[in-house]
């Protein structure tokens, strides 16, 4: 267990709540891409909106996003199709990534990673207590050497059923399955594959 992973996950226990296990991970091959009905358009930042404030009001309603057209249904629709290609082609490439759907707990585990920022994180830390678990995302600035990680997602412990290690392959030598009481799962890697195994056993134990 990576030790600054450790540190940062036991910063947001409670009081007297024991850490039982946390790994670094990330989403596995083949776990679907961010759903169309979730995207949301780039955010300006601090500088672009300082420099829009300052020009005449002509220039910047000029610069506003233009509402949508009556077509952009037809356009959603055609692009969640290619989306749902896409995914299909990265299942059979890596074999499946989310079981259940969107509606399931891992499809709400999944929605609240793409939907807690406008970019999703790459790095998560799935931390298990005796009573909750947590996923944590790492926060961290380009110019921070350090992971930043802030809380993500939390659920009773009885959320998520246990945690299967599934090796497949070269690029999937660390996943993981997290497997929720519903039924559904989603996989992740291990950052370290050799993590996968000894944390899927803290869990269980």
């Amino acid at each position: 267990m990576n030790k600054e992973c450790r540190s940062q996950a036991e910063s947001h226990l409670q009081a007297g709540e024991p850490l039982l296990a946390v790994c670094e991970c990330e989403l596995a091959p083949g776990a679907p891409d961010r759903p169309v009905w979730l995207r949301r358009p780039p955010q300006e930042s601090d500088l672009e909106r300082q420099f829009k404030s300052r020009l005449p009001g002509a220039v910047q309603r000029f610069l506003q996003p233009s509402a949508p057209q009556p077509d952009s249904r037809i356009e959603r629709t055609m692009e969640g199709a290619e989306q749902a290609v896409d995914n299909g082609l990265s299942r059979a490439a890596h074999g499946e990534g989310l079981h259940g759907g969107w509606e399931s707990q891992a499809g709400e585990f999944l929605v609240r990673h793409y939907s807690a920022a406008h970019l999703p994180a790459p790095r998560l830390a799935v931390t298990f207590t005796d009573r909750r678990v947590l996923v944590l995302a790492d926060r961290a600035k380009p110019w921070q050497f350090k992971r930043v990680h802030e809380l993500q997602w939390e659920a009773p412990r009885s959320t998520v059923a246990g945690i299967r290690a599934n090796p497949k392959g070269v690029v999937q030598r660390g996943r993981l399955e997290p497997a929720f009481a519903d039924g559904s799962w989603i996989a992740l890697v291990a950052s370290v594959p050799t993590h996968a195994e000894p944390f899927a056993a803290q869990v269980a134990a």
